[in-house]
């Protein structure tokens, strides 16, 4: 189960400023904290509600958040569109073709962002999106019930019960979302990002995709790591 910005696209500095922008011309709101771990949950949803109470003294309409997320893509899109599109993490593409090559593993996509974000960045970067399940912010503001929405969806288009999750992502929220969710981690950054999620408790850290090998493991060990924990091997 995988993460969107960050994790197979090369997108969240496009994202935070269009998000960012989007709240000023739509509600007159700048200088927006971006510290998104400061917030109930890491949603856009749940960020817009709330930038709203602290901003202007109320939640938004439905018509003003619709309104909202028009101009948020409208503006996602035209930054896209500057730099040559969005760029996929290294080795994505490849990654998610030998998994749903394979037939060994379900995929499916679950993200804090809109559908309508998520799913142009994942075309931009030329990711696969038709016949892979997915949740996102429109359905929840929670990440964990947006998680387990994706999971559950996975079940239905898979038609199996599907068991030993993991969950990749890149933000330290994600590490604490899945473990609520009791699925493995597997994160994605360097550095001082890589630093963080360790610290966070995530089970196995990759740069990028590009050894595909070493990426499968960081998956197979996580998913068996969890399960003893969990006491079910």
């Amino acid at each position: 189960m995988f993460d969107i910005d960050g994790t197979l696209t090369q997108s969240n500095d496009l994202d935070d400023a269009a998000f960012l922008r989007a709240l000023s011309d739509v509600f007159g709101l700048p200088g927006i904290s971006d510290d998104w771990d400061g917030y109930t949950h890491v949603s856009d949803s749940c960020i817009v509600r709330e930038a709203c109470q602290a901003g202007i003294g109320r939640a938004p309409r439905p018509d003003e958040v619709e309104t909202f997320r028009r101009r948020f893509v409208e503006l996602l899109v035209e930054s896209a569109r500057k730099v040559g599109g969005i760029r996929q993490v290294a080795g994505a593409r490849a990654m998610l073709k030998q998994l749903r090559d394979s037939g060994s593993y379900a995929v499916a996509y679950a993200g804090g962002g809109w559908a309508a974000s998520a799913l142009f960045k994942l075309r931009s970067a030329g990711l696969p999106v038709e016949g892979i399940p997915w949740a996102f912010s429109d359905d929840h503001e929670s990440r964990e019930q947006i998680m387990e929405l994706a999971h559950a969806r996975a079940e239905v288009a898979y038609g199996r019960v599907l068991r030993g999750i993991v969950y990749v992502g890149d933000g330290v929220w994600d590490v604490r979302s899945a473990r609520r969710c009791g699925y493995a981690f597997v994160g994605v950054g360097k550095g001082g990002q890589a630093e963080a999620l360790s610290r966070a408790g995530a089970d196995r850290i990759v740069t990028d995709y590009l050894d595909i090998g070493a990426f499968l493991a960081a998956v197979e060990i996580s998913a068996e790591q969890r399960a003893r924990a969990d006491g079910r091997v």
